[in-house]
């Protein structure tokens, strides 16, 4: 992945930003934290998902492999052989042999977790950017805004499957007139720094809400096959001793367990995110301000990440993982 180099032209910026009568980076200050507190409730949100569905689907495999004699297991193909890099068990299925199911399984969400943590890092930056009372902590914000955007963008590419490639460093004007400026409009460097951020970001993050926005916690056939094996196991056993209450609630707990599954769609909480961000860009970029659109968008977001909380606090109850 190339990426050109990033600029911060502040001296510019202010001048535009001095022509828009009235702005203050202060104006701004409640959807920027609204936005930072969104994406901190998506990644903790994210995170427990990721560390209950790993944890229950560990249980799901482990119990597949030990019940059902049709699987073969297995050192992974090519693993654990003398110069071998890697050494995993492998779960195979005859009716999936191309498509092995390592034990135990790498993170579900591992990727989606790693991107949300990135956003979330450059949230915080734009909050502390807005929140600065001094014209050196508004030029170290600015400079720590882009830097979380250029390590955004190699975990994005990483994520994608994409070349990191070599992202140039971030340039920041120096010398005293610089400090002039920042000392004597330290306002309008904020509230240009916070314009240079969101517009240099949010290419990136919508490369991240497109490439996870149809994203579920099972990808194949394999994986959503153990989890409905585990329910139908559970209803025909219902079935052979249909006054047992122990055997009815186990078939309910594995049912709502799947509904669990099936019913996250963290790609949503990308989704959402990515367009309260463009909101917000175009908002802080735009001299006729639309923030009560921008609210909505990030009540939106907020929204799918409680939802997204919820489900994951439901399936830690369910499966007894400690998320």
């Amino acid at each position: 992945m190339s990426i050109n180099p990033i600029c911060v032209r502040l001296a510019s910026a202010v001048a535009v930003a001095l022509a828009l009568s009235g702005c203050s980076a202060s104006d701004y200050a409640a959807p920027i934290a609204s936005f930072a507190d969104a994406t901190t409730d998506a990644e903790s949100a994210l995170n427990d998902l990721n560390k209950t569905a790993t944890g229950a689907y560990t249980e799901f495999l482990s119990e597949h492999a030990r019940t059902n004699m049709s699987l073969a297991v297995m050192g992974a193909n090519g693993d654990c052989e003398l110069g071998s890099e890697r050494c995993r068990v492998a779960i195979v299925d005859p009716a999936h042999p191309d498509q092995p199911q390592y034990f135990p399984p790498d993170p579900l969400l591992g990727n989606m977790v790693g991107v949300m943590h990135d956003i979330n890092v450059y949230a915080q930056n734009l909050a502390a950017l807005v929140a600065d009372d001094s014209a050196a902590k508004a030029e170290a914000d600015v400079n720590a805004a882009l830097g979380s955007i250029e390590h955004l963008a190699n975990t994005v590419a990483t994520a994608e499957g994409s070349p990191a490639g070599t992202v140039p460093g971030f340039a920041t004007p120096v010398g005293s007139g610089v400090n002039w400026l920042l000392g004597e409009y330290s306002n309008q460097v904020k509230l240009a720094g916070l314009r240079t951020a969101t517009k240099q970001a949010d290419p990136v993050i919508q490369r991240a809400a497109a490439l996870f926005k149809n994203a579920a916690i099972f990808g194949s056939d394999p994986q959503r096959e153990a989890l409905t094996r585990a329910f139908r196991d559970k209803i025909d056993a219902y079935q052979d001793d249909r006054g047992s209450e122990a055997d009815l609630n186990a078939a309910v707990d594995a049912a709502e367990t799947y509904d669990n599954f099936l019913q996250a769609r963290p790609g949503d909480v990308f989704l959402a995110m990515g367009e309260a961000h463009a909101a917000l860009t175009k908002a802080l970029n735009n001299p006729e301000l639309t923030w009560p659109q921008v609210f909505a968008k990030i009540k939106v977001f907020a929204a799918k990440a409680q939802e997204l909380a919820k489900i994951a606090k439901d399936l830690a109850a369910l499966t007894g993982e400690t998320p």
